[in-house]
């Protein structure tokens, strides 16, 4: 091998490394969460506990559907409704657009809204009236739970994954073949994770490449659309017209009094193209006289992989006034299409889903194994005490974040059957205490324990148990035992617990495996004597002169202190030009969760500005150098968003670029003032 090939090899090895290793946390709970989310109708429905009878779009009633939704006092006229047809969780979802009517319409009415109406009985329900554990998880693998971000930091992530497969490829290129048939068990622990990492890593290449790539796609198409515009002359419209053509809208026509059926069309649509299955539906412009039906759908051939069609019929003439036909070709929707289908596996039916499923859970296990390889690398003498300590401290959490995700999503399975409907109103917070705050806990309780063998065990044996036992509390609370709910063709029902089934045997079998290896050499006692040494050699040699790392920390806290206050004033600035500051449904009294954000923000920063000065010991230090985190995080929260929906407020936008660059300093002044405490020295 040349040097230039030498070289060559050593990058890409280091930006696979680098890429999978800076993600890999994240990049397991998308994959975990994800193949959940593969299932999250089924799980809904599952957690009802109703026999499924999905409705198909051809027998929906959408006129009783209207009226029951101008029951709940909407105001439809102006607006368009978007209709996705039912799936396992028997509903019809519901998007009302805005009103194009800013006359007519009431300024309430300007609002979008989005709902369910049942698909058997009709009644109207809120998005989040029932709240499942498959929706949590499902928002979980895009994170969703973050405001704003989430979906981008998705993306980012996806987008380095896409970096980490390439570059893993080229790295492996030349034996990628001959090392796809190697596996050495009885080797040392570096060999085995390599040879399984390699060999299943080869196995989910496809479907991994093909997630990375429709990741990308789907959570940052923000980056597309926006300097698309630029061709379009800023023009947003006529750009989502081009791009996705199913969102086209049309000019407000003149209100009528007559409004036709909306029954019929979709038995007409379903007759012209042979297998049409149809998707979603809009009705335009509701009340007026050029109301529009419209039909997007799929024909499913052995032609063509996704043949995408539309209709559009003119409401009140009954007549077919445009089309698509699923043969004519379109570039743009066909990309779309294929993305969506390809990601969502929903072109193959349970069978494909199921394959998605153990595809998504393998990749779970080439994320950990490449973990392992990473920290098995780092274990050399040559290695500082201090990062050897370092690297541990990343295996552990690592270890106790993914691992700790299986038993706390059983867990969360089961308290979500367990819960009455009479609490539906409770559930959403109810569900994410059993989810988050268990999960942290748990996660806390293994990360202490400083011993990944013993956090593997664990959560694999308490995940199989909580796994086995959700079929039965399922049976117990509803009778829908999983063989009646085969017998009665149930699937949806009983896939749910059939695939917990599976994975508890399989957790089961890998336990019988698992042997326990000696401990790490030197212990973790020893690391500390030998870190406590390198330090003190550090610090002994700084000059007289050089004052304690304190002193520095307190000055930051209370520059972040002083700069949320200036936050605050900033947010006052366009008093001065008329701008109104009195926040929508004010009541004049400030609600409590606003006090807690001063509190938690300037006046937590002021108290540890004073307590480091005087408080020296260890639970201290963590817990401030945990809030400073916390801290900094929100701080690069908020410049993002306000870069993102601000961007004008110039003023504000430097006030909080200097508050992330002061939490920059603080983490930093913290890693140091961690070493002066290990020592002892005090200046």
């Amino acid at each position: 091998m040349s040097s230039e090939s030498k070289r060559n090899y050593h990058v890409f090895f280091h930006l696979h490394t680098v890429s999978g290793i800076v993600i890999s946390t994240v990049l397991f709970v998308i994959f975990f969460c994800g193949a959940f989310a593969l299932i999250k109708d089924e799980i809904t429905a599952w957690e009802k506990g109703d026999k499924v009878n999905v409705e198909e779009a051809l027998d929906i009633d959408y006129d009783r559907a209207i009226e029951a939704i101008k029951a709940e006092d909407y105001e439809l006229y102006g607006r368009d409704l978007r209709i996705l047809v039912p799936d396992a969780k028997q509903e019809i979802y519901f998007q009302l657009s805005e009103s194009q009517d800013t006359i007519k319409a009431p300024n309430k009415e300007g609002k979008l809204y989005y709902f369910f109406i049942d698909a058997h009985d009709y009644t109207w329900s809120e998005y989040y009236s029932f709240y499942s554990i498959g929706e949590l998880v499902y928002r979980l693998h895009f994170f969703s739970q973050i405001p704003y971000v989430g979906i981008y930091i998705a993306g980012f992530v996806a987008f380095f994954f896409l970096l980490a497969i390439v570059t893993g490829v080229i790295v492996h290129w030349k034996k990628i073949v001959s090392n796809f048939y190697v596996f050495r068990p009885k080797a040392k622990a570096k060999t085995i994770w390599t040879d399984a990492h390699t060999a299943l890593g080869m196995i989910g290449l496809p479907f991994q490449f093909v997630f990375a790539v429709t990741s990308c796609f789907l959570c940052m198409s923000i980056f597309v659309l926006v300097p698309g515009s630029l061709v379009y002359n800023g023009d947003q419209t006529k750009l989502i017209e081009e791009v996705r053509p199913m969102m086209k809208t049309y000019e407000l026509g003149q209100p009528t009094e007559s409004i036709g059926s909306l029954n019929g069309f979709m038995e007409d649509v379903q007759g012209r193209w042979e297998g049409f299955t149809p998707v979603q539906v809009y009705v335009r412009n509701y009340g007026t006289d050029n109301m529009m039906f419209q039909v997007d759908g799929m024909v499913m051939n052995q032609k063509k992989f996704v043949a995408h069609g539309r209709a559009i019929y003119d409401v009140a003439s009954r007549e077919l006034i445009a089309e698509k036909l699923p043969e004519e070709p379109n570039y743009l929707e066909g990309v779309e299409a294929t993305v969506r289908a390809l990601h969502f596996g929903d072109w193959g039916g349970y069978p494909l889903k199921m394959v998605y499923f153990i595809l998504a859970l393998i990749t779970c296990f080439v994320i950990i194994s490449g973990v392992l390889i990473w920290l098995n690398a780092r274990e050399k003498k040559t290695i500082p005490a201090s990062q050897r300590l370092f690297n541990r401290k990343v295996g552990h959490s690592f270890i106790a974040i993914c691992m700790s995700i299986y038993p706390v999503t059983a867990f969360a399975m089961i308290v979500a059957r367990m819960l009455p409907r009479s609490m539906d109103v409770s559930r959403q917070s109810l569900l994410y205490l059993a989810f988050f705050i268990v999960g942290i806990i748990v996660t806390l309780f293994f990360r202490f324990k400083r011993n990944n063998y013993f956090t593997t065990k664990y959560t694999l044996l308490s995940g199989a148990v909580l796994g086995l036992l959700i079929p039965i509390v399922n049976g117990l609370i509803s009778g829908n035992w999983v063989w009646t709910m085969i017998t009665q063709n149930q699937v949806e029902i009983a896939l749910v617990d059939l695939t917990w089934i599976g994975m508890s045997t399989i957790a089961l079998f890998t336990l019988t495996k698992i042997k326990k290896r000696e401990p790490l050499s030197p212990t973790h006692e020893e690391l500390l004597a030998q870190q406590k040494e390198e330090f003190t050699t550090e610090l002994t040699s700084q000059t007289e002169t050089e004052k304690p790392m304190k002193y520095k920390i307190a000055i930051l806290w209370l520059a972040s202190a002083i700069g949320y206050i200036l936050h605050g004033m900033y947010g006052l600035y366009g008093v001065y030009y008329n701008e109104t500051m009195v926040m929508d449904d004010a009541t004049g009294h400030v609600p409590l969760s606003h006090h807690l954000w001063r509190v938690g923000l300037e006046g937590f920063a002021f108290l540890f500005s004073v307590l480091c000065l005087e408080v020296k010991v260890r639970w201290f230090y963590w817990t401030a150098f945990t809030w400073a985190i916390l801290q900094g995080l929100f701080n690069v929260y908020h410049l993002l968003t306000a870069l993102m929906y601000e961007a004008s407020n110039v003023s504000e936008i430097v006030a909080l670029a200097v508050m992330v660059l002061i939490s920059i300093f603080l983490i930093k002044a913290f890693r140091q003032w961690n070493k002066e405490l290990i020592v002892g020295i005090e200046k």
